[in-house]
């Protein structure tokens, strides 16, 4: 690569951390190439803006056109996808032993890039605004349903496709009596399920609500990037136990803590959520909260007052700040 080249590079590097700073929500990889007569860009970006970013920021720095025909523009062929397995893995690169960074659970809303590429894998926008890989097996086009109610229960059997339904999983209720409920999902698929397995979403929520959402994941493994009762991580916790009412948090500690309002730690309410380093849980009240433990391997309860039998010392220590969301 020739010595101007790198110097492009560079620029390309500042327009990424200038307009596409976080990977895990958009898609900025494009490479440049010097020509006597003009500068080449190849790649691919997540939208028009961010292509017209990288135009602008190289013929800035050069002063000689630019070409772009080579970046691939996501967005322009983007097409709805939904998932057809109880809960299918969202890895960071498209191969099977790559990172899983979330998941996401059948039926749910997607958005499906990359048609041209590896027809076994799917780059796809989950519900929470991830980009992230998917494997094709676990796609297909959706039905318009109108979400107002989710699957309630930790894991239910449905005994039909897709086999297990775990709690969070969205749906629309079709019809119902006092004991079953006939509910429709993005699939296509629709099942009658006991009454008390299937909420409706609510218009309204209080902290108390989120709370014993939240603690209906006691003792679930800790699995980085898990979302469901079979392992959860500790944002997946808190996400998962907002988006059960109805709200949707980003999917990392890093980015939840930038949601709602400062609460000071003596005013500390249940669904407040504390945030140490890279570390997020949730405050019952007072000073004792439920969270995804990684060192801990499960969900647990633990506090911040040392006369408390479940105080944890390394995260008093380290407690940054709380943030109220309802």
């Amino acid at each position: 690569m020739a010595l101007s080249d790198h110097r492009l590079s560079h620029v390309l590097a500042k327009c990424e951390t200038d307009h596409a700073p976080d990977p895990r929500v958009t898609v900025f990889d494009v490479s440049v190439e010097s020509k006597p007569d003009a500068v080449l860009l190849s790649g691919t970006v997540l939208t028009d803006h961010l292509k017209a970013r990288a135009v602008e920021a190289v013929e800035a720095e050069t002063g000689v056109p630019v070409s772009a025909s080579d970046v691939t523009v996501l967005e322009r062929d983007a097409r709805d996808r939904t998932v057809t397995a109880p809960v299918a893995p969202v890895r960071g690169d498209p191969d099977e032993d790559a990172e899983q960074v979330t998941q996401v659970l059948y039926g749910a809303a997607l958005v499906g890039y990359d048609f041209g590429g590896d027809d076994s894998w799917r780059r796809v926008r989950t519900p929470d605004g991830y980009v992230g890989w998917v494997e094709r097996e676990y796609l297909g086009v959706p039905s318009a349903i109108d979400a107002d109610a989710v699957v309630a229960v930790g894991s239910h059997d449905a005994e039909a496709d897709p086999g297990t339904l775990y709690a969070g999983t969205e749906c629309e209720i079709v019809d119902r009596d006092d004991e079953t409920v006939r509910v429709a999902f993005r699939t296509g698929v629709e099942h009658a399920l006991p009454a008390d397995v299937v909420a409706e979403i609510p218009q309204s929520i209080s902290g108390e609500e989120v709370v014993e959402t939240a603690r209906e994941y006691l003792d679930t493994e800790y699995v980085w990037g898990g979302m469901t009762v079979e392992g959860i991580d500790c944002s997946g916790l808190t996400w998962m136990a907002y988006r059960r009412h109805g709200v949707t948090l980003p999917r990392d500690a890093d980015l939840q803590r930038r949601m709602g309002t400062d609460v000071e730690r003596e005013d500390l309410e249940p669904g407040d959520l504390l945030f140490f380093p890279g570390h997020v849980a949730m405050s019952l009240g007072g000073e004792t909260f439920v969270h995804a433990n990684g060192s801990g391997e499960r969900v647990m309860v633990n506090s911040l007052d040392s006369d408390d039998d479940r105080y944890s010392e390394r995260l008093d220590e380290g407690f940054e700040l709380a943030k109220r969301l309802v």
